[in-house]
């Protein structure tokens, strides 16, 4: 009991050396400093004020209008969504870049905290801000309550479901913020958000108003609302969780296993939709619920493809040094450590056994749903799989054997400038010869991944995985030395042999 107490007293004592993330402290000191939340918080107060009393005026001519909260709450969730969603991101994605520049040695660069903890506080950080203007927007939302028009169920839900949105809006700008890109680029990444938000807070918008057409706070009650908004809340957890690994990944420097978390963040969420796919479409047999997740696999993992060829081939020794000893454990170690060659196996296994476990579920459940379609479907994602490993090795198999000295992301810009320029080519040649017309560019073209989605019936399709399969197999052919180099490769530095020092001379003993 005695040694239980003691335990327990050490373990709340340690509280004492607890403090706050660092990163909120230092964002936060800043934001009050500076004029911008400030003066964008007193502007957004100034027209929620001003946008009131005119529609108080308005609506005051009209005493018996029973819907004026409604349409003052309509109008608050305009302004609000726009001045979070836009302005916050921006703010949050700005600084984030600003000390993302490699001349600026920032906490990126010279801090001894973690790059988790980094994201991690800018993320509190931006939330923070979210909260704030929120803070000042409820007042004016709940006042709406008593103008009749909208329930307080549905004011509190809708911005709940606002705040989560524009939170998770922050973690990617985060991650946008993070890749290493020249001020070009990042400038014209700020440009492409700034459009883009408009259609997000077109989205947010339209949303929020069939919230309250179908009345959120009567449903309340219903077990099925509850299940869709937990699904909702789940998914959109994972997704910003995965942003944020891939923010991490991003800051984390090189000598680090930087493909250890993304890739088992992206394997953990992959078993668990696949077990929630398999286990609603056995309950339901229909087919669509596991396409549902077959789909989002293969758009992830093509994407992964082109990260995984731009990784280097050498280790570092601080890698190196977490490499299992053991012969079983190294060879699961290997799909999750850096570099090309594990990336791949870690697509390809992936890929394989999600289209494998698929396939099996789909013939076995009953025609129902797109269960009929599911032949094309799966011969059509099965080509465009292997016209994506197609482009990928042989981008690989040229940076690796003509520009060696050149940056291993050369591979993945030649695996995209080999997709784009592959289905290009044959529009120019018709253009020259005056034979260019959409049937022709709908017409049988092997080689070209996009041309995949113009068949007209399954012996194109067919015609298409066998040229992509043969493509393939020369390519993995190509790239076979190369593979297994990087599987012997992968062992953990051998300990130093230590000297052995030389004999003392034998001292002869005096009669």
């Amino acid at each position: 009991m005695t040694a239980a107490f003691t335990k327990l007293k050490t373990h709340f004592a340690n509280w004492r050396e607890w403090e706050f993330n660092p990163i909120v402290i230092k964002e936060l000191r800043q934001g009050v400093r500076s004029w911008t939340v400030t003066g964008m918080l007193l502007l957004f107060l100034v027209v929620l004020l001003l946008t009131s009393l005119a529609l108080l005026i308005a609506e005051s001519f009209d005493a018996g209008n029973l819907e004026m909260g409604g349409k003052m709450f309509s109008a608050f969730v305009v302004i609000l969504a726009g001045a979070s969603a836009f302005f916050i991101p921006l703010y949050t994605g700005v600084r984030v870049a600003a000390e993302r520049v490699e001349n600026n040695h920032d906490l990126l660069y010279v801090s001894t905290l973690s790059p988790a903890r980094i994201i991690w506080g800018k993320f509190l950080c931006s939330a923070y801000i979210v909260l704030l203007f929120f803070s000042a927007c409820m007042p004016f939302m709940a006042f709406t309550n008593l103008l009749r028009g909208v329930d307080l169920p549905t004011v509190f839900f809708i911005l709940a479901f606002l705040f989560l949105v524009v939170c998770a809006i922050n973690m990617v700008a985060i991650f946008l913020a993070c890749l290493p890109l020249s001020r070009p680029f990042k400038f014209l990444f700020v440009i492409y958000g700034i459009f883009q938000s408009f259609g997000v807070i077109g989205s947010l918008v339209a949303a929020c108003f069939e919230f309250m057409q179908t009345g959120v706070g009567a449903k309340l009650s219903e077990g099925n609302f509850w299940i869709g908004v937990l699904t909702a809340l789940l998914l959109g957890l994972a997704v910003t969780g995965l942003f944020f690994v891939l923010a991490v990944a991003l800051i984390t420097p090189p000598s680090a296993n930087r493909a250890w978390p993304v890739r088992i963040y992206l394997t953990g969420f992959w078993l668990l939709g696949g077990g929630a796919a398999l286990f609603w479409g056995v309950q339901t047999g229909e087919a669509d619920r596991l396409l549902a997740w077959a789909y989002p696999t293969l758009v992830i993992m093509l994407l992964a493809l082109l990260v995984t060829i731009s990784n280097s081939d050498a280790l570092s020794l601080r890698v190196r040094r977490t490499i299992p000893a053991s012969a079983v454990k190294r060879f699961f170690a290997f799909f999750f450590f850096n570099g090309a060659a594990g990336g791949l196996a870690w697509v390809a296994a992936i890929l394989a056994v999600t289209y494998g476990t698929a396939s099996a579920i789909i013939s076995a459940l009953p025609t129902k749903g797109i269960g009929s379609a599911s032949p094309s479907v799966g011969i059509t994602s099965l080509t465009i799989a292997a016209y994506a490993f197609d482009y990928t090795l042989t981008g690989l198999f040229i940076q690796r054997k003509f520009l060696p000295r050149r940056p291993p992301k050369l591979a993945g810009l030649l695996a995209i400038l080999l997709a784009g320029g592959w289905a290009i080519a044959p529009v120019i040649i018709l253009f020259f010869v005056n034979q260019l017309s959409w049937r022709s560019v709908e017409g049988l073209q092997l080689g070209n991944v996009f041309n995949v989605f113009s068949a007209r019936d399954d012996h194109q399709l067919m015609a298409h995985l066998f040229f992509a399969c043969g493509w393939l197999g020369l390519a993995v052919a190509l790239n076979g030395k190369w593979f297994v180099q990087q599987v012997r490769n992968f062992r953990p530095p051998q300990p130093a042999a230590q000297a052995v020092p030389p004999p003392l001379p034998t001292q002869e003993i005096s009669r």
